[in-house]
Order: C-alpha cells, then structure tokens, then sequence
C-alpha cells in the first residue's frame, strides 16, 4: 500500500462516520512542503460530544481498511491526537478537535478531504504563538540536573555505552527546552526542528560534539550540551515565574567539582 492509498483509505472510513463533520490533510503535505518521507497528518472535526467516543472507536474502524501495528492516543485538551502506525509503516495522526476547537486553523495550509457543514467558512487561521510551560520547563531543568549529576558514576565506572546513551539523553532535553522557547502556533515535532526552532538553537545543536563510547566524548558533550542548556533553562524559568531550583544548582556544583573536578560555567 502506498501512502497515497492509505490516504484515500482513511479518507473512506472518515467519510463513511457521520460524526465526522470535515476532515483536511494538514502538515507538511497540505502545506505542499511535504516530501516522500514525510508523515499523514489530518484534521478531523467531530461535534463536542461525540469526540471521546469517535477517538474510542477509531482504532478498530480504520483497522479494517489499514491494519494498524501502532496506536496511541494523547489528550491534550482541546485536541485529541491519535497517532498511528501501519503493516507498511506508514505513518498517520489525526487531530480530532470539535468545530470550535477548529477555528484557529488555517485554510491555506490544509488540502480539504471533504466538508458536510461548510466548517472551512468559519476557519479564521489566526492561531497564536504557544509560549513556553513554566512547568515542564521547571520538570525539564530538575531532570537535566539529575542525569548531569550521573556524569562521575558512568565516568567512574568506565560505562562508556551508558554514558554515550547519557550524552543523548541529555542532547534531547536540550532539544525539548529550545522547542519551549520556539514560540510558534505549532511545535510539531522532532523530525521538523528547522521548521520551529529559532536559527540560534540549530547553530548551538549544529555545533555540539559528536556523540561517541569514549571518556573524551561524553565529558565534551557534557559540558557543551550543559553550557547550552542550563542559561536557557534559567531564562525561560523567571521568564515562566518559576523558582529556580538554587540548591539542586549549587549542589550540581560542588558533586562535579569534588568528584570531577570539572568547574561548568554557564
């Protein structure tokens, strides 16, 4: 199965559910920027009180015409995404929003699969800028700290795989951090970070060492990804009204100096 043919597939099932009042392709493909690697992404408008139950049941109906080897579903209020995976992997999401949750949206940047109720006619595009979560930014800081503080166990035990895992784990909190402070009406995802991160944050991700099994990498990826990550994290976190999380800093600090004698400056 193509991906053209998983297309016009889902789009027989959501045309056959009178629940579903329109449906677009959105993403990169409805922009007309999508290439052959990119994803299926559509926007589903279901009336309020049926959203729980069509997002119950979606699953199992499109299953029939595209078996589905994954499915998963997130609540994010006021927008349930169901994000699937087929036999081919093909990949699918479908944000289900009611029509007023679908007002923000933006007509030019969606190809329309079908409309029963002129819901396009009330599709203003004026979406605004997300900004940052105060509290996943405070969640993202502590998290950072912690793992930082590792950094003398993986080097003390020669752990070098785990600390090259480390290295990557901390480089995608950075990640996640600057997507906090891309301030776009659509963080998207990971795979289209140029499209949402500011060109500040891709020439710092650019310029990170690489990621290696050796003692002189993950310290360097270390230091760097901390250098980058931490001043962020304390602008966003008073730009939020958070408290920054001063002891934890301060014993980071002294753990590394002490065991490591490694002296960051951020």
């Amino acid at each position: 199965m193509t991906r053209d043919e998983c297309l016009r597939r889902i789009t027989d099932v959501l045309e056959r559910d009178e629940r579903v009042r329109a449906a677009w392709l959105a993403g990169s493909l409805g922009r007309g920027a999508g290439d052959e690697l990119s994803d299926l992404d559509l926007v589903v408008v279901v009336a309020e009180p049926e959203l729980a139950a069509f997002a119950d049941s979606w699953v199992a109906a499109v299953s029939e015409q595209v078996p589905v080897v994954l499915h998963q579903r997130l609540n994010a209020d006021p927008v349930i995404v169901l994000n699937q995976v087929s036999e081919e992997w093909i990949r699918f999401d479908l944000s289900v929003v009611s029509p007023e949750g679908a007002v923000t949206r933006d007509p030019a940047t969606m190809v329309k699969l079908f409309d029963r109720d002129c819901v396009e006619r009330t599709l203003t595009g004026q979406s605004h800028p997300l900004p940052p979560s105060g509290p996943r930014v405070a969640s993202l800081t502590q998290e950072f700290m912690r793992v930082l503080g590792l950094l003398p166990v993986v080097l003390g035990r020669k752990e070098l795989e785990v600390g090259a895992s480390g290295s990557g784990l901390i480089r995608t909190m950075l990640v996640q951090l600057m997507l906090e402070d891309a301030f776009v009406p659509d963080r998207r995802g990971a795979m289209t970070l140029r499209e949402v991160l500011r060109e500040e944050h891709l020439q710092i991700l650019r310029g990170l060492p690489p990621i290696d099994a050796t003692m002189e990498s993950i310290v360097a990826v270390h230091v760097a990804v901390a250098r980058a990550f931490l001043p962020l994290a304390r602008r966003l976190i008073e730009q939020t009204a958070q408290d920054w999380p001063t002891s934890l800093e301060e014993a980071l600090r002294r753990h590394l100096d002490r065991t490591l004698d490694l002296q960051l400056s951020w």
